[in-house]
């Protein structure tokens, strides 16, 4: 089944939402608190606990040192394992809204109902991404290496080679040195080159398994290779279109964008020559909150939206008599 137009699907979308637009957003909101507030509250544990670190030193200090830092290792890696159960419940949300449906923040924990079936699928996809991140890398890097474009690399790699005073370097310390002498245009070639291997790839892969979330919470049967399969069958011939619709939203991935890199402030504007009036420790905390506020205010405001649409994308590509018009 091919994807509607965007005009159709903004429209369907924006009826299933403004149909309860209130408790909507106010299920949206619920899920956006922990999503953005955990992160906010481990981040803020862990930045406390590394000065506790810092005056446990010596022999003494040994047990606390490792009882501090398995307090940091078990809150980082519990948000990395809770939160993406997390985001599939405002999928499942998303579902329920565009088929014109009341939801209620209980609705939030459908992804830890489904948390084997949704684990195996979370681990599938990223098995797949790394592969082909790894080999486009290579790729790209051969490419770079096989052709004149990386003469001026392989001038310096030989000059260092044979440089007395490189004679004894470390890996990392040839590597800082190799990295000093390259020009910005080269450096941009090689990398330019990584992240396009990469990126030709594992764009077509995760536009493949796009549908698989909302196939696996979509019902209680489907495991994650028939939610692979069915997201697959899906997407034949609508991952072009489904791309086009990503672009159609390219404002609000930007909004994203500026919002996360906010998180990066104490480092962005010294860099620009701004100094700031506080401590490197408060200036870390002020951009991550700064960071969370504008992220919710997005989240409250056009998250649910955005999530509607493309759950009608998946409601029309599983409908047989669906829209056919082309984005």
């Amino acid at each position: 089944m091919l994807l509607e137009s965007f005009a159709t699907l903004r429209q369907k979308a924006n009826d299933a939402w403004e149909k309860n637009a209130q408790q909507n957003r106010r299920v949206v909101l619920f899920h956006a608190l922990p999503a953005l507030a955990l992160p906010l509250i481990v981040m803020a544990i862990n930045l406390f606990l590394e000065g506790q670190l810092a005056g446990t030193g010596g022999l003494s200090g040994i047990g606390m040192r490792s009882t501090l830092e398995t307090i940091q290792t078990v809150l980082s890696s519990a948000i990395r394992v809770l939160l993406p159960f997390w985001q599939l419940g405002l999928i499942y949300i998303a579902i329920q809204i565009s088929r014109g449906q009341e939801v209620q923040p209980q609705q939030l924990l459908a992804g830890f109902s489904r948390w084997g079936a949704a684990l195996r699928l979370m681990l599938f996809r990223t098995i797949q991404y790394t592969t082909k991140i790894f080999v486009g890398i290579f790729l790209g890097s051969a490419i770079y290496s096989a052709t004149p474009l990386s003469g001026n690399l392989m001038q310096i790699t030989e000059e260092l080679s044979s440089d007395p005073a490189y004679a004894e370097a470390t890996l990392e310390e040839l590597m800082i040195a190799l990295t000093e002498r390259l020009s910005f245009w080269d450096i941009f070639l090689c990398y330019g080159l990584c992240i396009l291997g990469a990126a030709v790839l594992v764009i077509p892969v995760f536009y493949r398994y796009r549908m698989s979330d909302y196939v696996l919470l979509d019902s209680e049967k489907p495991g994650a290779f028939a939610a692979i399969r069915e997201s697959t069958i899906l997407m034949h011939g609508n991952r072009v279109r489904l791309f086009k619709l990503d672009l159609h939203f390219w404002w609000y991935y930007l909004l994203l964008l500026i919002a996360g890199v906010a998180a990066y402030g104490d480092l962005i504007l010294p860099i620009l020559g701004v100094r700031l009036p506080f401590s490197a420790e408060w200036a870390y905390m002020l951009f991550a909150v700064f960071s969370t506020i504008l992220q919710l205010i997005l989240y409250y405001l056009f998250r649910g939206q955005v999530e509607t649409a493309y759950a009608c994308v998946y409601d029309t590509l599983k409908t047989p008599e669906g829209g056919n018009e082309t984005l």
